[in-house]
């Protein structure tokens, strides 16, 4: 399932939302500071956020994922160009996770997104 078959999410991107604040925002709610903007305490069972991550488990990608306080759920992948992956890997080191995309991999998802939009 590549970014076409997710449309209808993409204009709902959080650019800056990575995926340890999300967890926090959404299902660590002992972890929050309530007066903190940033990472304020969901209160409505209906809000989520959709942001980007970087998945080096298997084969690199990226995924558009969908964070509620009933958890994560990935919207859709398209696999990172090998360039991409090399720079990627040269910042990150070759960890395998879940991590927050690079400058050049979020330029690169913009464009991708301009293809389908």
């Amino acid at each position: 399932m590549g970014l076409e078959d997710c449309r209808s999410w993409l204009e709902e991107v959080d650019w800056d939302l990575i995926q340890e604040d999300a967890i926090t925002k959404y299902l660590e709610w002992g972890n929050n500071n309530y007066r903190d903007d940033l990472r304020r305490p969901v209160t409505l069972s209906d809000e989520y956020s959709i942001y980007f991550v970087v998945d080096t488990w298997d084969e690199p990608k990226i995924a558009l994922m969908k964070m509620s306080k009933w958890g994560s759920e990935t919207l859709c992948e398209k696999k990172l160009p090998e360039e991409l992956v090399e720079d990627f890997y040269k910042e990150s080191g070759r960890m395998r996770g879940i991590f927050e995309p690079t400058q050049a991999i979020k330029e690169w998802i913009r464009g991708e997104i301009e293809k389908v939009a």
